[in-house]
């Protein structure tokens, strides 16, 4: 007995990479709920996947595409991005279209379109944990924590929330705002502003690393003009091609200056009262930046990780953002957790709290986005039934309000600010410690693993709860 005791007690203290099996099981704990939830804003991509081919065979052709889109929804939202994100969700999309959308079927109908359309996230969520593993090892931290730097991004909590529970498309654009940071380590500045000039387009959230981390290295101001204007020059051309006048194309107009508004909304007591808290807090990093003089590769390095977690870091506490955003977040958190390896144990444990009260407030504040509606026609509805024999199912918000969350989010965003801030503290350049001792990372990343996936399970159980209570009654 106490041989067994000591080898569990061995196998959690190691430090070795995640063997297959355990990959396999963060596999599985994605996949349950990736295929168990169906989102409405979801439904609109899935739309969009459909409806790229639908405008070159029933519409005008490509250009025609967003009033094809408004004249064509049925159910869902306008399309309200920039045209280059259609295009990666049309390619994908097309065996929608053929098998569904040019017979006159909606893709919605079918279980087997659903998760075709939703797996694009799976997709780019597998390019993103390489991603990663190679910035770690580009940052010279060693192949063994670059592969667990790896796991952690690809457990962490917000990965259930944007990929499985709210499936967004915030992942599709950090595919190529990771490539560019790893272009930017490696000192390929052409790539750096190609990549980026690709991921703005998919959601503008690429420009505030883009803009910091091109003052940290580039001080003459024609430059740094320049190589902006390359940044945003694909968003740019791409709504060019489009007639502003269009219905479609004004509520796209309209939509980009309400999520202004909503990102500048909260604003501090200065000058007039209406100082954007967003704007001075980023503006105050970028100011840093472009005065912070680079003396080594080494520094650089250092600076590469922090000034994109500091700049997300801001961002993400200055508005009401929704729940799948903070994704944005997730990747530079995992590689500075194994870059500055001394002080991972204490910021892992910050971390993986921040993340879940996070996650917690966004429960009991947007309780619609998670709640147990978006269940009974995918894989659990499927397997286990409905709820609809209850006359009051237990809803999120009612398990928020029960267990005080509602009352208390307030305070519970203020745990998660407080710490995230302390982690980025703990991980400023002067402060990190790339050598440390020997921990045993396995077993916090399991706890890690187990407390995440709990909480992003949370929705699902209760659904299953509601059809227990439904078959009882």
């Amino acid at each position: 007995m106490q041989n067994k005791l000591r080898k569990i007690e061995d196998f959690f203290r190691s430090a070795r990479p995640p063997y297959k099996w355990e990959w396999i099981v963060l596999g599985i704990l994605i996949f349950i709920p990736f295929i168990s939830c169906f989102y409405g804003d979801t439904m609109s991509i899935l739309i969009y996947e459909n409806h790229f081919f639908g405008a070159i065979m029933d519409g005008d052709g490509l250009l025609s595409y967003y009033d094809y889109v408004m004249n064509n929804l049925g159910t869902g939202n306008y399309a309200t991005y920039d045209f280059p994100m259609y295009i990666v969700l049309g390619i994908w999309g097309a065996p929608l279209w053929f098998f569904w959308g040019a017979k006159g079927i909606s893709p919605l109908s079918s279980f087997v379109a659903k998760i075709y359309g939703k797996s694009i996230f799976l997709a780019a969520f597998a390019v993103t944990v390489f991603l990663v593993y190679f910035i770690c090892k580009e940052l010279k931290v060693s192949k063994e924590r670059a592969i667990w730097g790896a796991f952690i991004y690809a457990s962490s909590v917000m990965i259930y929330v944007s990929i499985c529970l709210n499936g967004q498309t915030d992942i599709l654009g950090l595919v190529f705002i990771l490539a560019g940071i790893l272009s930017y380590v490696r000192g390929r500045n052409v790539w750096f502003i190609i990549f980026y000039a690709i991921a703005v387009p998919f959601k503008m959230y690429a420009l505030f690393t883009f803009v910091p981390l091109l003052l940290l290295r580039e001080k003459k101001i024609w430059k740094i003009g320049v190589q902006t204007l390359g940044a945003i020059s694909i968003r740019v051309i791409s709504n060019m091609l489009f007639d502003p006048s269009s219905p479609a194309i004004q509520e796209k107009a309209r939509f980009e200056s309400e999520m202004f508004n909503r990102l500048t909304a909260q604003r501090l007591p200065l000058l007039n009262g209406s100082v954007p808290v967003v704007i001075l807090l980023l503006g105050v990093v970028c100011v840093f930046c472009y005065l912070k003089q680079i003396e080594s590769k080494e520094e650089l390095d250092k600076y590469s990780v922090f000034i994109p977690l500091l700049a997300m870091g801001c961002l993400f506490v200055s508005f009401e953002s929704s729940s799948y955003w903070y994704l944005h977040l997730t990747p530079f958190l995992a590689i500075m957790l194994v870059y500055n390896w001394g002080n991972m144990k204490i910021c892992m444990l910050f971390e993986s709290v921040a993340m879940i009260c996070l996650t917690a407030a966004n429960y009991a504040t947007r309780a619609w986005a998670f709640e147990i509606y978006f269940y009974p026609e995918m894989a659990l509805g499927k397997l286990f039934g409905d709820y609809n024999a209850l006359e009051t199912p237990v809803m999120l918000i009612d398990l928020c309000g029960r267990v005080g969350l509602v009352k208390y989010a307030g305070c519970v965003y203020a745990v998660y600010t407080v710490l995230l801030f302390t982690v980025i503290f703990l991980s400023r350049p002067s402060k990190i410690n790339r050598e440390g001792e020997n921990i045993p990372i396995r077993g916090y990343a399991v706890l890690r693993l187990a407390a995440n996936a709990f909480v992003a399970y949370i929705p699902a159980i209760l659904y299953l709860y509601n059809v227990y209570l439904a078959h009882k009654s």
